[in-house]
């Protein structure tokens, strides 16, 4: 009987290392997939072209700007959600949020080793330390270029992320963080708590670790039954972790469909102080 237990215990041992070193080694495809929707090319009317940046590095960055047609008052930053199209992303703001904005610029860019449809695929291979990294330059670059009198950044689901450390790197004047994750890692250990996530995850983007030390007049916009990041996650602990966060529950949407609720370029709009004229 001593022995049969012992057997057990090393092979669920065995099963737990195995799985464990499966996921540990295979994280990057299951948090970074490098797939987007496809979406439409922007309205050919509009003024906007594709556009590139190089890093460190030397991969190519690849992304649109939807460009102002004078002096620029806000510089607004897109930082898309896994499967997300920055080109639908900042086609959305341009469109829908912001349509009859002409001194707003707005961006977005594929992060490293994702396409769009549209231009080339960003090079190199996505990560949390190079998308954090590669914020701080989309953000150099251009405010360096259009010399914006404010800067504002939205985030979606995994982008919230970026934006939040963004946040903590550079001055931000607003943020709307909409679908927000308290962390990867508080999604991955709800999954698996039998695991030491914390241990094996190298890509945590653990916004709830930072977000005490924003400033930045910031919204959480979420969709209170959403089915892959858990209410709780802003409401018991982004928000708690900073009161001075608004935390505004878009009812009868889900992960996904948030997206698309009518009710989210009004919140956009109110979220970042920019209203239509």
């Amino acid at each position: 009987m001593i022995r049969l237990m012992y057997l057990l215990a090393a092979l669920l041992l065995l099963t737990l290392f195995g799985f464990g070193s499966y996921l540990y080694f295979n994280q990057q495809r299951f948090i970074l997939p490098a797939r987007v929707n496809a979406v439409a090319a922007p309205n050919p009317q509009l003024l906007f072209e594709y556009t590139s940046l190089t890093t460190p590095e030397g991969h190519t960055l690849h992304g649109i700007i939807f460009l102002p047609e004078g002096p620029t008052t806000d510089l607004i930053l897109a930082f898309p959600g896994n499967g997300h199209n920055p080109i639908g992303f900042a086609n959305f703001l341009k469109t829908e949020v912001y349509p009859d904005r002409d001194d707003v610029a707005i961006a977005a860019f594929s992060y490293r080793g994702y396409p769009n449809g549209h231009t080339p695929p960003s090079e190199g291979t996505p990560g949390q330390t190079a998308m954090y990294a590669d914020a701080e330059l989309i953000y150099d670059k251009l405010t360096e270029r259009f010399r914006p009198q404010q800067v504002k950044a939205v985030g979606y689901s995994i982008g919230t992320a970026v934006a939040a450390h963004l946040a903590t790197a550079r001055t931000l004047n607003a943020m709307a963080l909409v679908a927000p994750i308290a962390s990867v890692r508080r999604i991955a250990q709800g999954r698996h708590p039998w695991l030491p996530v914390g241990l094996l995850l190298r890509h945590p983007f653990a916004t709830e670790d930072i977000i005490a030390d924003i400033s930045v007049p910031t919204t959480l916009i979420y969709s209170p039954t959403d089915g892959l990041v858990p209410a709780r996650h802003v409401t018991q602990v982004l928000h708690r972790k900073n009161p001075a966060m608004p935390f505004v529950p878009v009812p009868h949407t889900n992960h996904v469909s948030l997206a698309t609720s009518p009710q989210l370029p009004g919140l956009i709009q109110q979220a970042l102080g920019l209203t239509s004229r």
